[in-house]
């Protein structure tokens, strides 16, 4: 006479192993997904500050914020803003696609708020449209959509 073997796992208990597996690897791609999202989210945020921080030390020495074009200008960001690093004008999910904000293959500040963009909107002291020549830029707003939809927004201190 045969003996059968009960060692080995039925069909049932493979199926709810593979439930089981398929459960756990959804929690932990879903929290990976988050932990990402919020470390953009805190760059984002951290690019603002400083694009802040650097427009209060360039408003201390002249009186002005720059303008749009100033700000979006390397060669004018050189000689003004030393200490502002070209990545802090790109948003993590900025690509070279994203048309709103690319200039030459590069991230560049749009004037309106978008994803994938910070937007810099500077006008004079009444909210009229300055270029610094005839109205000097008096105050701003630095803005970045973070994912989830709201804003973060840091406007100039004066």
């Amino acid at each position: 006479m045969r003996r059968h073997s009960t060692a080995g796992f039925t069909l049932i208990e493979l199926m709810i192993l593979v439930i089981i597996i398929v459960i756990l690897g959804t929690l932990v791609a879903m929290t990976y997904s988050g932990i990402q999202s919020k470390n953009r989210n805190a760059e984002r945020q951290a690019s603002i500050k400083t694009l802040q921080s650097e427009l209060e030390i360039y408003y201390a020495q002249t009186s002005k914020y720059p303008t749009l074009a100033n700000v979006n200008d390397p060669t004018w960001r050189a000689q003004n803003v030393k200490d502002l690093d070209e990545s802090d004008l790109k948003d993590p999910s900025w690509h070279k696609a994203t048309k709103v904000c690319t200039a030459k293959n590069e991230p560049v500040i749009s004037a309106t708020p978008s994803k994938e963009c910070y937007s810099y909107q500077v006008t004079t002291a009444d909210g009229s449209p300055c270029d610094n020549t005839n109205a000097d830029c008096a105050q701003y707003t630095l803005t970045a959509i973070l994912e989830g939809g709201e804003k973060f927004v840091k406007s100039s201190l004066n």
